[in-house]
């Protein structure tokens, strides 16, 4: 009798809280499997990876790969590891409820600070009934940076409640007559120009760390916010706080940090024109994305390329 399939899991915690969650999920598509944690030694014969910023050099050691799937649609923090074999292919997760859920998120945040959310919050709890007059938003210049499955969604609905949408990509796209399509490097300077609220959405690859900074932020015109719902290392954060507390910014919401969690001392959190969110923008769930999983895992086991596979020339 052969062995059953064996898949090494990490989810970024110490426990791997979510790893019975996901036997769950992926039972009645793969039938009987075995899954381990990644640093136990058990996981060094696991033919598939399911993983979130795993230990470096951890999955080199892990000699029967076939197939590594990121917890995730960003593949960076695999990325970052030099060891990972070139030949075991990688695939991310393209999952419609995390582009649901980052969409939500966006448009809270974008619609909390034009309709004054905190000017409001801040006035009951002085038990104030204050009214401040109320900011125009039709029309407004919004630009996404990342125009992938998730940005295209955050530019359509957002283009769907009122604003004029632009959106940036890497190679040109059509986005059709609701969203303008921008592109290279006159495009991104077009944006920073016109737009008066920015959207990072992108993948974070050698081309996009520290992307935004003094210089960008300063083609930004006066009283612009700057959403991030990317990666933390795409923002030099020293020059976002100088941005923001200068009120070339009106002010940020950010989801992703350079180091997370962030640290208590960090001047972000002493700067009430910034919000901060625990990287929880969208979440992975298993319930929505198991089905891709196992269809991956599945095809890889079979001799099919699967889906969503990384480019790692690109670095997505």
């Amino acid at each position: 009798m052969s062995s059953p399939l064996r898949i090494a899991f990490h989810d970024g915690t110490a426990d791997n809280y979510k790893m019975q969650s996901w036997i769950e999920r992926l039972t009645p598509y793969l039938g009987a499997f075995e899954m381990v944690g990644l640093t136990d030694p058990l996981a060094e014969q696991a033919e598939i990876a399911l993983v979130w910023s795993p230990p470096h050099g951890r999955l080199a050691e892990c000699t029967q790969l076939q197939l590594i799937v990121s917890l995730g649609q960003g593949v960076d923090h695999l990325m970052s590891d030099e060891t990972i074999s070139s030949q075991v292919p990688i695939v991310r997760l393209v999952d419609e409820n995390m582009s649901h859920a980052l969409s939500q998120w966006v448009i809270l945040n974008l619609l909390d600070h034009y309709r004054d959310g905190p000017f409001y919050r801040n006035n009951r709890t002085k038990h104030a009934f204050i009214q401040r007059e109320q900011f125009d938003t039709a029309g407004l210049a919004v630009g996404v940076y990342g125009m992938g499955a998730i940005g295209r969604v955050i530019a359509e609905r957002l283009s769907a409640i009122g604003f004029c949408v632009s959106g940036w990509s890497r190679t040109r796209q059509d986005f059709g007559d609701a969203i303008t399509a921008c592109t290279g490097e006159a495009g991104f300077k077009q944006m920073l120009a016109n737009c008066q609220a920015h959207i990072c959405i992108l993948p974070l690859t050698p081309q996009t760390t520290g992307l935004f900074h003094r210089d960008v932020f300063a083609q930004m015109p006066r009283g612009a916010y700057f959403i991030n719902g990317g990666r933390g290392r795409q923002v030099v954060e020293a020059d976002l706080l100088e941005a923001v507390r200068s009120g070339h910014l009106s002010g940020a919401a950010l989801d992703v940090f350079e180091t997370e969690p962030l640290p208590s001392e960090h001047p972000f959190w002493d700067e009430d024109r910034i919000t901060i969110w625990p990287h929880v923008a969208a979440q992975t769930n298993p319930n929505t994305a198991a089905r891709q999983v196992a269809q991956a895992i599945s095809d890889c086991l079979n001799g099919i390329a699967p889906k969503n596979q990384v480019q790692r020339t690109r670095g997505y």
